[in-house]
């Protein structure tokens, strides 16, 4: 039976060269993310081993909070404690750091880098001792003074700049022109993981990133012979009580940054692995189909081995047999592929150089992934081949009665109704996950109510074909609905990827509408001032305040955040002016939003939690808090819970919210994220608009900050979902690409079955032309027919989705018409390229042999 297999692989090659190609798409996405993970891991975790490789202990803060915008976030220690290291027994040298945002303005005016959706832009000081220096310089010289810079390579190759060049960088300060002294290698890389870096004096740092006498970290290096534990307990014996600090080994540092690298880049394999697994599941239905095609047309062949003695075992065996040989040559030829994705998504991605890393594990799991999946998908096929009797030996072709199955459409109907059903109570009762597991049952009810439906819907689909290309046209027509199984498993894969994106082409329009609405009708305001940074650092509160006393100005809201501790759990605090819960419409369902001192407005879901209501104490201290200076042991100071919120339809502006008073007398350095501006009646947005610019280009910050309408505001919101547009594109090209083998698949064998009926039609007069355009419009409408039943899970989930997370802020449930119809046309025309080659070889099919043909 395993020569039986051989020859039946070899007897079919171009149906298991498609075959081959749905296995490795799948496979190559899947090893691609794996090997990408694996040469990410390794290429951060060489980097910062070699990075702290002469660190063998680092004093920092023990204050810590997550932050919502990357690491965690650590308080600053006393510069004071350098010296205090420096004289702990064991330590050769010790150093203090400094580290924050700092964005370099290129020659253009543009600034380099988005912090948002990129790598980051970081800056620091210039270390003074070489082995606790991560940098090396490759051209000019350290900075040595106040209005010197070092930047790294990477920054220096792309824009330009290089020693004794003058440039620009945005930092809390605002943007100031500094004098390139040097450029520098991070290790043996142009830059630490793609992102840029500027280098400062340590007290040019701490002025502009810092705070004067504050240092992030010190580290040391152990003179010979001593141990890193043995030096973090000698740095401990010194530090003073009360100095809130933690003392960690070198190689403590190295795996906790390593850890964190890892953890960030855990959403991009994610979302890597969430394009493989669709690779993976919609080729399974291509795989699924061409096993079915095999057995299909040797239904005879294998009648013929029963009628010898071949038991049913071995008939299956054979089946899985050629599954399993597919499967590993598709998979192996997919993993190499992957090799090739996992390099351009690396360079893609600037991963630090190296050589792919190939893991054993991620090789054994991408390929075994392949051969599962492929036996799987056979395993069906196998048993249907099983299944046929010898007398069938006789039979030319078997009818396929899979849409008459009674029990296949109970099933399905009850799927269906149990999916809506779920969709239903999910969206009026602002349950998503509801949604999503009815949206799950209503696929598969798709997929079991598929066969069902071929007939009628593929009748009612090719009608308009059938009238406009004649007996083209009727043939096509007759020929989508003739195998329903075949034609409902083809369609499959495009059911997945239309309803997919249709999907999220309507919840990227709803966001987009929904947004929309809510600035027109409930934002108070008529400017943004957009600082152009991404999280804590913004724009000098001096801005705000000067927009503010402009004449046309009637109220300049700044919006500020920073690491707190509340009831001594870390959290983020915002800072704000009064008018801005008006200026946003976020309503005050309790209490009152005066912000006066000592107050504090809670969100509605974080009082909830927490069990507060108004007129309740907290505690509320900030990292770094200047209020409690100098009083060691002190405690945290209270806030009263003035007021609690809602968000309202323009969202929230976060769980806890204080006056700009209690901020400022807290937070030694403050700076605002966004503005937001109201003018006063009567003041147009042209005529106040020229003044807030000039108040912006005054500031230094008009390479960074943005002063956007509200129309401006919108577009930029917009902007940035664009993003999701990509991913929309890249799906529909996948599931095109996959659903197009598929259909390879199923013209093909609709050739080869009606070989000798087309041989038949061309006898008795049919043109070559008719006879491709007949093959062409078939594909075309089982194309079609995929793409309406997608389409119909994707707007039944896009709405859910959106009905119930209505009081988030969707208000609006918005079709994009245009773009779904997009979708429905490249659906039809991947149907009639695919048909493309079959349609060519069924028109050149000789007359004679055709009707020959048994």
């Amino acid at each position: 039976m395993l020569k039986v297999a051989l020859r039946g692989l070899w007897g079919h090659k171009l149906r298991l060269i498609i075959t081959f190609i749905a296995v490795a798409l799948g496979v190559a996405f899947i090893g691609g993310v794996l090997v990408l993970t694996d040469t990410m891991n390794r290429a951060f975790d060489d980097l910062f081993a070699n990075v702290y490789k002469d660190t063998d202990a680092v004093v920092r803060s023990d204050q810590k909070v997550d932050s919502d915008f990357g690491p965690e976030i650590r308080g600053n220690i006393d510069e004071s404690l350098v010296k205090t290291v420096q004289g702990a027994r064991g330590v050769s040298e010790a150093e203090g750091n400094v580290g924050g945002f700092a964005r370099v303005i290129d020659r253009n005016g543009d600034p380099v880098g988005n912090p948002g959706m990129g790598a980051p832009t970081l800056g620091g000081n210039w270390n003074e001792v070489d082995a606790l220096n991560p940098f090396n310089i490759s051209a000019g010289r350290p900075p040595s003074s106040e209005g010197q810079v070092v930047i790294d390579k990477k920054t220096a190759d792309d824009t330009g700049f290089g020693p004794g060049d003058k440039i620009r960088v945005q930092t809390r300060d605002g943007v100031n022109t500094f004098e390139v002294s040097g450029v520098a290698r991070f290790g043996t890389q142009d830059s630490p993981g793609g992102a840029s870096y500027v280098l400062w004096t340590l007290p040019s740092a701490q002025r502009l990133m810092g705070e004067p006498g504050k240092v992030s970290t010190v580290a040391a290096t152990a003179e010979s012979g001593v141990s890193q534990e043995q030096l973090a307990r000698n740095i401990r014996e010194v530090l003073p009580k009360g100095s809130n600090t933690q003392v960690i080994t070198g190689k403590e540092i190295i795996n906790e940054t390593q850890d964190t690298i890892k953890s960030g880049l855990r959403f991009l394999t994610v979302f890597f692995l969430i394009f493989a697994i669709i690779a993976v599941v919609v080729g399974s239905f291509v795989i699924y189909n061409s096993f079915t095609i095999i057995v299909a047309q040797r239904t005879r062949e294998m009648a013929l081995l029963r009628a010898v003695g071949a038991r049913r075992k071995q008939v299956r065996r054979a089946v899985l047999a050629e599954a399993v040989i597919v499967g590993l040559v598709g998979s192996a030829v997919g993993f190499l592929a992957g090799l090739g994705i996992a390099t351009f998504l690396a360079t893609l991605l600037s991963v630090p150089e190296g050589a792919l890393a190939i893991v054993p594990s991620s090789l054994i799991t991408a390929i075994a992934t392949g051969v599962i999946v492929t036996v799987f998908s056979a395993l069906l096929p196998a048993w249907r081949a099983s299944r046929v009797p010898p007398l069938a030996a006789m039979r030319e072709v078997a009818v396929d009665t899979t849409g008459r199955s009674r029990v296949r459409l109970t099933i399905g109907l009850v799927l269906m109704v149990l999916g809506v059903a779920l969709v239903l109570v999910g969206a009026f009762g602002a349950s998503p996950a509801q949604v999503g597991i009815g949206v799950a049952l209503a696929f598969l009810a798709i997929l079991f109510l598929a066969p069902t439906l071929a007939r009628p819907v593929g009748n009612a689909l090719g009608a308009p074909v059938a009238r406009l290309r004649g007996v083209a046209g009727q043939l096509a027509r007759d020929n989508a609905a003739r195998n329903p199984r075949r034609t409902a498993s083809t369609a499959a894969a495009l059911t997945i990827g239309v309803g997919l994106v249709s999907f999220i082409l309507i919840i990227n329009s709803s966001i987009r509408a929904s947004f929309d609405k809510t600035l027109e009708e409930n934002f108070g305001g008529d400017f943004v001032v957009d600082s152009g940074t991404f999280g804590a650092v913004g724009m000098p509160p001096s801005v705000a305040r000067k927009i503010g006393a402009l004449p046309d100005v009637k109220l300049a809201a700044p919006i500020r955040f920073q690491p707190a501790f509340v009831n001594g759990k870390g959290t983020t605090v915002t800072g704000s002016d009064p008018g801005i819960f008006d200026m946003l419409d976020i309503k005050l369902i309790h209490g009152s939003g005066d912000l006066g001192q000592g107050d504090v407005v809670v969100s509605k879901t974080e009082a909830a939690a927490k069990h507060l209501k108004v007129g309740d104490t907290i505690t509320l201290a900030f990292i770094d808090d200047a209020r409690l200076r100098g009083r060691p042991g002190a405690a945290a100071p209270k806030a009263r819970v003035a007021g609690i919120s809602e968000a309202g339809p323009t969202g929230g502006i976060g769980n806890y919210t204080v006056g700009l008073a209690d901020f400022d007398a807290a937070v030694p350095n403050p700076t605002d994220v966004q503005v937001f501006v109201q003018l006063k009646p009567g003041v147009t947005v042209a005529e106040a608009e020229p003044t807030i610019k000039r108040t912006i280009d005054e500031a230094g910050l008009a390479a960074t900050a943005k002063v956007q309408s509200v129309d401006e505001y919108k577009d930029q919101i917009g902007s940035q979902l664009n993003v999701f547009l990509v991913i929309i594109g890249a799906l529909l090209v996948l599931a095109l690409i996959i659903a197009m083998l598929g259909i390879v698949n199923t013209i093909v064998l609709s050739v080869l079955e009606r070989t000798r009926e087309l041989g038949l039609l061309r006898a008795v007069g049919m043109r070559r032309r008719q006879v491709r355009a007949a093959v062409r419009w078939e594909s075309a409408i089982i194309s079609l027919f995929g793409t309406v039943l997608g389409l119909a899970v994707g707007i039944l989930g896009g709405w859910g989705i959106v009905r119930a997370l209505r009081d988030e802020g969707f208000q609006v449930f918005q079709l994009p018409i245009v773009f779904l119809l997009l979708v429905s046309a490249a659906g039809v025309l991947a149907g009639l390229f695919a048909a493309l080659l079959p349609a060519w070889a069924a028109g050149r099919m000789n007359v004679l042999d055709a009707i020959n043909t048994e």
